[in-house]
């Protein structure tokens, strides 16, 4: 079982995307998971925490259209 709990750690939470042990140790929760990754998420947000699983002010890139890979922003003349 040691071996699926570390493929797991290797894991976004959020999305599956592969995280590296950098990445877990930088940004991950004090147990090594990354709950959101670059991939799922924007770096402003990552560095308020939202990787460890942290609630942060800037909005959600999943749920704000417009923003990272979501709907672009429509700009009225």
């Amino acid at each position: 079982m040691l071996l699926s709990t570390e493929a797991q750690l290797r894991e976004c939470e959020y999305c599956g995307s592969h995280v590296t042990r950098n990445f877990r140790r930088v940004y991950g929760d004090v147990d090594g998971v990354v709950h959101r990754c670059r991939e799922c998420d924007t770096l402003v947000r990552l560095q308020q925490g939202s990787a460890a699983g942290r609630d942060v002010p800037t909005p959600d890139p999943q749920n704000t259209p417009g923003r990272h890979g979501d709907e672009p922003a429509r700009w009225s003349e």
